[in-house]
């Protein structure tokens, strides 16, 4: 079954089917969920989940704290939807970004 998704930082609506983890079925439509590894180990997909019901894998605590799961703050990549959400993405660590951005600091 699909679901909609409602991505506030973009302001859109999306579908995702609940097989699918949110950052597959967001980023079949458009490069929408920051992506890493896509399997739990990086945080780079790090989300805020506002509404709506999921399920969910196993988060790796390196990265998603239990404190964080009980505020919904989880990872994309391990996240199925069970009904109609809305999101927002949360801002990377900045030495993720400068990264992303070919951005190297060159040493002596």
């Amino acid at each position: 079954m699909k679901h909609n998704i409602l991505v506030r930082d973009k302001s859109r609506n999306h579908t995702c089917h609940e097989d699918k983890s949110l950052m597959d079925g967001l980023n079949v439509y458009e490069n929408l969920v920051p992506k890493g590894c896509h399997n739990g180990a990086c945080g780079v997909c790090k989300i805020h989940i506002l509404n709506g019901e999921y399920s969910k894998s196993k988060m790796n605590r390196r990265y998603i704290s239990q404190e964080d799961e009980d505020k919904n703050i989880v990872l994309a990549c391990k996240v199925f939807p069970k009904t109609d959400m809305e999101i927002e993405f949360l801002p990377k660590p900045k030495i993720l970004s400068a990264l992303e951005k070919k951005v190297y600091i060159l040493g002596n």
